[in-house]
């Protein structure tokens, strides 16, 4: 079966007639979209909302919402911490360090399409900053440098253009 025989097997189970999925339902919906093409493309996201009985700015906040959910085909997360203790004690240099590396859009997807970098207001780790988180895996205290070192290496390691 092909994936978009797949998404629409997906798309069918899910469609309301009159009835608005619940959230719940919809991010069920989401993951199993996710689990067959590895993210979620906008033309995609259009047709789930249009299943769920919603509008498709409904479809995207649900996926800002779920850190897990992702909106681009993406490999990597980069999280930058901007709190109050993190920020202005190399948080924001860290991040500017990061978007100077990576150029992302506004959507936060890197050029090379490989990486999402966004920020929080708060790590809740605030002793050990500036951190830095990437796929789950926090880097504490990092600085100027150490946010481009880190990321090349991953880069390296998985044989990506640098």
């Amino acid at each position: 079966m092909t994936e978009g025989h797949r998404i629409a097997d997906i798309l069918s189970a899910y469609r309301t007639e009159g009835r608005v999925l619940p959230q719940e339902e919809i991010v069920a919906m989401l993951r199993e979209i996710q689990g067959v093409l590895g993210w979620i493309p906008q033309g995609v996201r259009e047709k789930a909302a249009e299943a769920a009985g919603v509008k498709s700015t409904t479809v995207d906040a649900i996926i800002r919402l779920y850190p897990s959910l992702k909106p681009a085909p993406y490999r990597h997360q980069i999280t930058v911490c901007q709190g109050r203790n993190c920020g202005p004690n190399g948080g924001n240099a860290l991040r500017q360090e990061v978007e100077n590396m990576l150029r992302p859009d506004r959507d936060g997807i890197s050029a090379d399409r490989q990486f999402l970098v966004k920020s929080v207001s708060c790590m809740k780790k605030c002793r050990s900053g500036p951190n830095l988180e990437i796929d789950g895996e926090v880097f504490a205290a990092v600085r100027p440098g150490d946010g481009e070192r880190i990321i090349r290496e991953i880069m390296k390691k998985e044989g990506m253009k640098q």
